[in-house]
């Protein structure tokens, strides 16, 4: 699918009959998904060729930020599904001339969502390639802010659920809930990992359009850049921060579940010592031998049982006395 933007603000769908060829004054072509008649297509009205998905997937920095014909080429690593519980980095390609820009992606990420209500809302025609890069970069950060907020809510209230749990009192759901916590901050620490290489990723091409674009991008429109820049280094820092704490919370957390087993096996070793004199006054009179005046007591029995009573209290007593339970 091909979505055609004029600088007069205007948004076709190229698959209306009525858009054939491609308008003159372009501004903005978002090709989602395209196929190869609609790569073609853009390649004959751009003059120049479009990276394929394949080279989109590449680690290398040359095949990320490149020049060719005139063109500034970029692949950034985007967030993609932040409302689902998958949530994920997807390449997106820009490539920015002085007259256009041109994105090819395989996703749905947030800010093409919302890229028209923010051209209708901040900016006026006449369109320019780098206002519109300016919007999808800043709609972008925006989008990665408020889900560092959102992880930045839960690690509060995950401090303090945590913390307010006693782990001298063993139970079953207090251990299903340090479960709990430790799958959610596995769930954020990856999610924080992709986000920082995706702040990553949008500062380097960041910079390499800066570096590149002097020539023809608005002047008043660099100031705005650099301003998208220092977003982009403050996020990175919070979320450096974010990693800390969680590892903190994870630290705090496996060490709960370790007082909690402790503790149970406590419960069982003092419940085996309790056990023991009762089991040894029970062995005793539990031997065959022909003289054992006790057998021939008509109290013999009631008088066992209580000293079986008595050696086991005598050691309740006791930690009970030195806290111990």
């Amino acid at each position: 699918m091909i979505r055609l933007v004029t600088q007069q603000g205007q948004w076709f769908d190229w698959n209306d009959p009525k858009i054939q060829p491609f308008p003159d004054n372009l501004v903005f072509l978002d090709l989602l998904n395209p196929t190869k008649e609609e790569e073609r297509e853009c390649e004959s009205w751009l003059e120049y060729q479009l990276p394929t998905r394949e080279e989109m997937q590449e680690i290398e920095e040359s095949s990320r930020m490149y020049l060719e014909n005139g063109a500034i080429y970029m692949t950034a690593w985007v967030p993609v599904g932040m409302e689902s519980d998958e949530p994920d980095t997807a390449p997106v390609t820009f490539v920015l001339s002085s007259d256009s820009i041109t994105t090819v992606r395989y996703t749905n990420p947030y800010a093409f969502r919302g890229l028209m209500e923010a051209m209708r809302r901040q900016a006026a025609p006449p369109y320019t390639s780098d206002g519109v890069f300016l919007l999808l970069m800043e709609l972008t950060i925006a989008r990665i802010a408020d889900v560092l907020q959102s992880v930045e809510s839960d690690l509060r209230r995950l401090n303090r659920d945590v913390f307010a749990l006693d782990p001298r009192r063993a139970s079953v759901s207090a251990e299903r809930d340090l479960a709990g916590v430790v799958k959610l901050l596995g769930h954020r620490s990856s999610l924080v990992a992709n986000l920082r290489e995706s702040l990553l990723s949008l500062s380097r091409i960041l910079q390499f359009f800066l570096n590149n674009a002097s020539p023809w991008m608005r002047s008043h429109l660099a100031v705005q850049f650099r301003s998208v820049a220092r977003d982009i280094k403050s996020l990175d820092e919070y979320t450096s921060q974010q990693a800390q704490e969680m590892s903190f919370l994870l630290e705090s957390t496996l060490g709960l579940i370790s007082i909690q087993q402790n503790q149970i096996i406590k419960i069982f070793t003092i419940g085996s010592v309790l056990f023991l004199p009762p089991t040894l006054i029970a062995s005793i009179y539990g031997m065959n031998f022909k003289r054992m005046p006790e057998l021939e007591w008509i109290w013999g029995y009631p008088f066992a049982l209580g000293l079986m009573l008595v050696a086991a209290l005598i050691p309740l007593v006791y930690f009970k006395v030195k806290k111990l339970l």
